[in-house]
This record gives structure tokens, sequence and C-alpha cells, in this order.
């Protein structure tokens, strides 16, 4: 197929009833993380209920500042708390020498729950799962001279 077809094919719109509210078919859409932050504690490995390992750990990431108060004052910086889990061997074995307090660029596929149901607070719920796609080492801490 020459190239100038394969364009012309990606370009036609798709004649689909199924999803008529977008163009594009449903394994194109993904939802997406980029982090970059200090992880918060060593990674900690988990087993599931099937018995198959898998990695646990936080980033802290400092949030954007928002605009100023009507006194011209900005509001302190804040920090958000990721947790994430990572699962196969790969992953598992190469995570668990990274230490508390590296900073970490980490890409994540994430899916967002929401439980209807009012807890005993009287509050619903809303939980985001991140699962681990990749992660790069930005810099490790500084380890204190002795």
């Amino acid at each position: 197929m020459s190239f100038a077809r394969a364009i012309t094919n990606v370009m036609r719109p798709q004649a689909s009833a199924s999803r008529a509210f977008s163009t594009s078919s449903a394994r194109l859409d993904m939802s997406r993380i980029q982090l970059i932050g200090r992880l918060v504690a060593d990674p900690e490995v988990r087993t599931t209920r099937a018995g198959k390992d898998y990695i646990r750990y936080a980033v802290a990431t400092t949030d954007p500042l928002g605009p100023p108060a009507e006194d011209g004052e900005r509001p302190p910086p804040t920090t958000s708390f990721h947790n994430i889990f990572a699962f196969g061997e790969g992953p598992v074995s190469r995570l668990t020498n990274i230490k508390k307090g590296t900073l970490v660029y980490v890409e994540a596929d994430f899916k967002v729950q929401r439980n209807p149901t009012e807890s005993a607070d009287g509050i619903a719920s809303t939980n985001i799962l991140v699962q681990h796609r990749s992660m790069n080492v930005i810099s490790r801490p500084k380890t204190p001279e002795a």
C-alpha cells in the first residue's frame, strides 16, 4: 500500500454507529498520567490474593500555585501524594532498589472509580487507581557524609 493511500485510509471517517460521540475507536482512547516528584518511602513488595508479587510506591508532587488572593498574597504551596502500583516480575525486581527521596519521572495509566454510595461519614468516595508503565530516575537523594 502506498503512503498516500495509507494516509487517506487513516483520515477517512469511520462509518460506525457504535460510538456516535467520537470518531476514534475505543482502542485509541487512553488515560495516562505523567508525574515528576519524590518517592515518599522505599517501594514495598506486596502479594495479590492469587499469590503474585507487585510493587506499591508513592510519589509526592507539588501542586501548582493558584491565583493570588484579593490582598495580593499567594496561598502556600500544597503537596499531592500519588499511590502507584506496578505488576510483573520486571518492575518488582527493578523498583525495589530505588530509595525514599529519589526524584523520579513516572508514566502511568489511571482509572477513576466512583463509589456513589455514601460512606459512614456521609461522603461519596472517588478512587484513582494508577498503574505503573515506566519510571526514570532523575536524581538520587544525597547521602549524609560520615
